[in-house]
């Protein structure tokens, strides 16, 4: 953020102007008997940089700019993963239980296969199941959901 102090409001008001002119959107304040005229975005300091000819502080701010989203949207990346890492781990979990409540004897050949795969892998995705069993994520999902039906109806 960059911010302008100024005494006289008549000063204050035309600074406003100009910066409006040149593509920028500042903000105009009272404070302590003060006037603020600020900018508070990124890129209107990087316009104001350019238009003062303050190119080296320009570039380095660019590279901040740039880091900074770089850093925000790994992490983002970072937690998004681990959250859909968790409600994977958990749904496995639940799935195991209910397929542990079910005679895998009286179960097809097909739906055995699925339900010894994710007892013995309840933290697996779906795709890490269907790659297991040789099948598609669709018909993971499809064999599950009649395991789930199965154990219902005992």
């Amino acid at each position: 953020m960059a911010e302008f102090s100024l005494d006289d409001e008549d000063m204050a008001r035309e600074l406003v102007e100009a910066l409006a002119t040149n593509e920028m959107l500042p903000k105009l304040t009272l404070r302590n008997e003060r006037y603020l005229v600020q900018l508070t975005t990124a890129q209107c300091l990087c316009n104001l940089l350019a238009l003062v000819g303050a190119h080296q502080s320009l570039l380095e701010l660019n590279n901040e700019i740039a880091f900074r989203d770089l850093r925000n949207n790994t992490n983002r990346r970072v937690n998004f993963e681990g959250a859909n890492l968790n409600k994977q781990i958990d749904v496995g979990l639940a799935q195991a239980e209910i397929i542990r409540q079910l005679d895998l004897n009286k179960l097809g050949d097909k739906l055995r296969a699925t339900a010894k795969a994710r007892l013995s892998h309840p933290e697996a995705s779906y795709e890490q199941l269907a790659d297991m069993l040789g099948i598609t994520k669709s018909g993971v999902v499809n064999r599950l959901r009649a395991l789930t039906k199965e154990s219902s109806s005992v």
